[in-house]
């Protein structure tokens, strides 16, 4: 069966993700920011390997890597990331928005650059970065959240030049939104129904969709 690498399984997206590839025989890398979650990952039943891993630690990813080096990685799903709080015009905490982007942004860059040549080696060659239309230009009617904004925003453009450095290796790169998933208050799609969506869309997959930003329902997002 195929591997996958799934970064942020400490809760919600993320662990959905290592439990429905597991289930269905994936072999899994899990890649936690908490060890002790890390640890205690036991009820993750099948193929998965728990690991621990910040994704603002580029040091620890690039020992990931050396450490996964004779691994052909079908899938990496880039999932880690972080939002709230979402400070208002005029209150903005700075140190935060640097977090974000280094957690959003930078840190997903550090994981392609680090397991393209995993992937290239695979049969599925995909690279999936957990997105949001909140990163759309053409969609934001709203304004405020600015450091989620920008980090997702700045992770399409990255996804998008990703699609063409990598289309030589044949690799697929996509950007996901999982819609407004009940990982946190007032979401409203079930986790479950979130995950085994963008699954969906990253099985039916080819090199004509590198590129694409794609709800987990497989509708095309604007930039």
């Amino acid at each position: 069966m195929p591997t996958v690498l799934i970064t942020g399984c400490d809760t919600g997206l993320g662990r959905e993700f290592a439990r429905q590839y597991a289930a269905d025989g994936y072999r899994v890398f899990a890649t936690f920011l908490d060890p002790a979650k890390a640890a205690n990952a036991s009820d993750l039943a099948g193929n998965v390997e728990a690991l621990s891993l910040d994704v603002t630690d580029h040091a620890a990813i690039s020992e990931l890597a050396a450490r996964l080096s004779g691994e052909p990685i079908d899938i990496v799903v880039s999932n880690a990331g972080i939002g709230h709080p979402h400070k208002p015009f005029g209150q903005m905490d700075y140190p935060h928005w640097r977090r974000v982007l280094e957690t959003n942004l930078i840190g997903p860059m550090k994981i392609a650059e680090s397991f393209a040549d995993h992937v290239a080696r695979s049969d599925l060659r995909l690279m999936a970065f957990v997105s949001s239309r909140m990163g759309s230009v053409n969609l934001n009617l709203t304004g405020g959240a600015y450091a989620y904004r920008t980090s997702k925003a700045g992770l399409n453009m990255m996804i998008r030049s990703l699609a063409v450095d990598l289309a030589p290796r044949r690799i697929c790169v996509m950007a996901l939104h999982p819609g407004w998933a009940a990982t946190e208050p007032g979401g409203r799609v079930p986790v479950e129904e979130s995950v085994a969506g963008m699954r969906g869309v990253l099985h039916r997959a080819g090199p004509h969709h590198s590129g694409s930003f794609v709800t987990y329902h497989d509708q095309l997002l604007p930039w």
